[in-house]
């Protein structure tokens, strides 16, 4: 059970395995390390994986401001785990909320991400795309949990087991209140396209095509605007999953994800 001490001192923990290249993986909201649990083995076999848990997720603490209520502090927190695990650079792969938060570390230290995987994570005009809008905050906050278990459990594919997904819906139950609805304002806050124009490293976007919350259209318009600058730019979608194919899909996940990393020379 590895912990660090970032700079601005939070008790970080992250889950650690394999050897070779960093790959850094950070969960979408409402879930922690966990949530990479059917990932890690078999990544670690390629790299040096490290899942991390955000600040007051999973078994990281608290940060002295309360939770992170927008995608650049989560960023800025990335960067320091990155520096206090005395990383050169990693290849960044987020899910969901996740995806914004490595989006936006790449910009914030281009010369430290070698590339980036954007797991249901590749969105734009996320408010319109998927109905984050102020009224939906409102009623979330009310009770975050119960929120986040009906929404979990429309985001799931139809080929996705009932006990996944009830595995997946269990695990994000146990995220604080306050810092489940910190993730919901965070990823409700974020704008990828005010940031595609300072990405510049290679670039997987995978997608479920089931998901409605970052829907393939959306995910699409990404990968275009990525492709116009020229950016090296692989796109997987699968049929019948939905918002969570590392949990839903696991198998082929994995091994389709690292063909496309490879592709990409990550």
């Amino acid at each position: 059970m590895p912990y660090i001490t970032t700079s601005d001192n939070i008790r970080a923990y992250y889950d650690f395995g394999g050897s070779g290249p960093a790959l850094i993986m950070v969960h979408g909201a409402s879930q922690d390390s966990l949530s990479w649990q059917y990932n890690i083995d078999f990544f670690a076999q390629h790299y040096s994986v490290y899942a991390l848990d955000l600040p007051g997720h999973g078994k990281s603490g608290m940060p002295a401001q309360g939770p992170n209520r927008n995608s650049d502090a989560n960023a800025h927190y990335l960067i320091s785990v990155i520096d206090a695990l005395g990383l050169e650079s990693a290849t960044l792969i987020g899910h969901s909320m996740g995806g914004g938060i490595v989006a936006r570390a790449a910009t914030l230290a281009k010369d430290r991400v070698q590339g980036l995987v954007l797991v249901d994570g590749a969105s734009v005009n996320v408010t319109k795309s998927s109905g984050y809008n102020p009224k939906i905050l409102e009623m979330a906050s009310i009770n975050p949990g119960d929120w986040f278990e009906v929404t979990f459990r429309t985001l799931m594919g139809t080929t996705t087991s009932p006990e996944r997904a009830e595995e997946v819906v269990t695990d994000a139950r146990r995220c604080i209140p306050a810092v489940a609805f910190a993730d919901i304002s965070a990823f409700g806050g974020f704008r990828m396209e005010h940031i595609l124009d300072d990405i510049d490293c290679p670039v997987v976007i995978v997608e479920g095509s089931e998901d409605w919350s970052v829907p393939p259209e959306s995910a699409r318009a990404v990968e275009t605007a990525l492709r116009q600058r020229s950016v090296p730019v692989e796109y997987l979608e699968w049929e019948g999953v939905g918002h969570f194919p590392q949990s839903e899909c696991p198998e082929t996940f994995n091994v389709e994800t690292l063909a496309a990393m490879r592709r990409l020379g990550l």
